[in-house]
């Protein structure tokens, strides 16, 4: 390609004032094309977009810049990177913060901005991005960062000033991009080129403008997504003791029969297991009733009784001397996990999430959402369940960020967390708990039936907007016009030897339809136990586990 010799006004330097006007520029830029690069995922599923996450991390980063007053473009940078790493969101927010970073290395001794150090600039942050990513993949914003350096380099050779050098990264970003199809068969059959190379493309020309002074924009705020604690335990409670037992036994248990049986002896029954595990979670008032039905069927492993009124009162002491600045560790481990829907946080806190940080399919948390989780646990090692695959980085990038050890259990799903939360042991080596954690999650198999967003051609599938779509592992597999047909026949595709369904059904189902789904299950499939929960989830009607 051929170096860009146009010069729009020549400029040779810019100050850390002029950079601000660029990057406010290049953040108002990105939200006017946001839709468009959402529009570019390629699976048609309610998901946490690329433009959306790459805009709300942008906008996190330019908020701490806007904090800085003085007019020196490293503590600009220094400002930058320190937002976009706080605020990363889904897998592309991850990225453009490791971009961000690499840019604010390149400058940290500059207090202004030539060729050399945009062009320097770019490079870094093409570099740190490729190593922040364990097995880079071409054809992705990792090709575009560093086809855009080329450009860049390319200009700053013939000594041509800022805003040349800009417009020559732009166009050898834009013609990588519009390759990105030839280097990714998924892009190549949807259509469509790489949606987080068109973010890093965008935030360029948005800087690109900002530099002519090509637009104005003002500067607006959005919502943010909050991390929220576990919710405060009433002082009126009708039952005292939280009771939790794993049972180990030697013959098979039905699963209903003993969920049944405990009913009568409190609230927030939960009973869940396999052939030989089971967990009885419950809120009573006799412990040693529970402890004592779990023996005549196995023996015992990981008891915990805590006293919920207790609790409750320390909980309000300790958010007393919070509000005062003091810390109070614990030497128990704490969890975090990522979920949506009342019902299935509901799940999760029975079997002891201590904070569910609300998000998952098209709302991703950021980095500091788990961060500020991270440091309202009052334990001092931690797990971490995204229980997405979009959220697995910035919960990762969080856990390298704390002084807390801190492990995240790579869960893809909401039924792969419930899984894993069987064996969690507080006496067990953290390390070794993460081990265990994963492998039991691994038994677990999940079905995701939710609804196109858009038409796409995904796997040899001609999809529509509004079919009724079937994933297992997150790729789609089946699609069709009734939630049960596709169920059904998503079951059909991966079913082997498993003795255990789990239905959880959504917001937008009745138990009437959960009901119905079931019996067509029972009709159809030899399950051992197939058990129905309301998890009140968005999005997706039925979430489904095979174990």
């Amino acid at each position: 390609m051929q170096v860009n010799e146009k010069v729009s006004g020549f400029i040779k330097t810019i100050n850390g004032d002029k950079f601000k006007e660029m990057l406010l520029s290049s953040l108002m830029w990105l939200k006017e094309q946001q839709s468009l690069i959402d529009s570019l995922n390629v699976f048609p599923v309610p998901d946490g977009d690329t433009g959306t996450n790459m805009y709300l991390t942008f906008l996190d980063a330019v908020k701490e810049v806007k904090k800085i007053k003085e007019n020196d473009v490293s503590k600009i940078n220094e400002a930058l990177a320190k937002g976009a790493l706080m605020g990363a969101r889904g897998n592309s927010g991850v990225i453009l913060s490791q971009l961000l970073r690499g840019f604010s290395l390149a400058n940290k001794d500059n207090k202004l901005m030539d060729s050399s150090h945009l062009a320097d600039s770019l490079r870094k942050a093409s570099e740190i991005a490729y190593q922040g990513v364990l097995k880079p993949v071409e054809g992705t914003i990792l090709t575009v960062s560093r086809k855009a350096a080329d450009g860049a380099e390319m200009a700053y050779k013939k000594e041509l000033d800022l805003v040349a050098v800009l417009e020559n990264t732009i166009a050898y970003a834009r013609d990588a991009l519009k390759k990105t199809p030839q280097m990714l068969p998924e892009l190549k059959e949807a259509g469509v080129v790489d949606a987080g190379g068109q973010g890093y493309l965008t935030i360029l020309e948005g800087l690109l403008k900002g530099l002519i002074g090509q637009k104005a924009y003002e500067h607006k705020d959005l919502e943010l997504i909050q991390a929220t604690e576990k919710k405060d335990i009433k002082q009126n409670l009708k039952y005292t003791y939280c009771t939790q037992v794993l049972i180990e036994t030697n013959s098979k248990r039905n699963i209903k029969k003993l969920r049944s049986e405990l009913e009568g002896f409190g609230d927030s029954l939960l009973v869940v297991g396999t052939d030989n595990i089971i967990k009885i979670h419950i809120h009573t008032n006799h412990p040693g009733v529970i402890l004592e039905y779990g023996l005549k069927i196995g023996s015992l492993n990981d008891i915990k009784i805590d006293n919920m009124r207790l609790q409750s009162e320390e909980k309000i002491r300790q958010e007393e001397k919070k509000q005062k600045k003091e810390f109070i560790s614990s030497q128990g481990k704490g969890i975090i996990a990522v979920g949506q829907g009342e019902g299935i946080k509901k799940i999760l806190h029975d079997l002891g999430v201590d904070i569910i940080i609300d998000g998952g399919q098209s709302m991703n948390p950021s980095t500091n959402d788990f961060l500020k989780a991270i440091e309202n646990i009052n334990s001092l090692e931690l797990i971490i369940l995204p229980n997405n695959k979009n959220v697995i980085s910035a919960a990762r990038q969080a856990a390298s960020l704390s002084d807390k050890k801190v492990e995240v259990v790579p869960t893809k799903s909401i039924p792969q967390a419930i899984s894993s939360l069987l064996v969690f042991n507080e006496e067990a080596v953290l390390s070794d708990l993460k081990d265990a954690m994963i492998t039991e999650m691994e038994n677990v198999k999940t079905i995701e039936i939710t609804t196109a967003v858009k038409d796409s051609k995904v796997n040899g599938l001609e999809i529509k907007t509004g079919d009724v779509i079937g994933l297992f592992n997150h790729d789609i597999k089946l699609h069709g016009s009734d939630y049960n047909e596709v169920v059904i026949g998503m079951i059909n595709e991966i079913l082997d030897d498993e003795e255990l369904l789990t239905i959880y059904y959504g917001e937008e189902v009745s138990k009437e339809e959960a009901i119905a789904l079931k019996e067509q299950i029972f009709n159809n499939f030899d399950f051992d136990e197939i058990e129905i929960y309301n998890g009140k989830q968005p999005l997706y009607p039925f979430i489904i586990s095979l174990e």
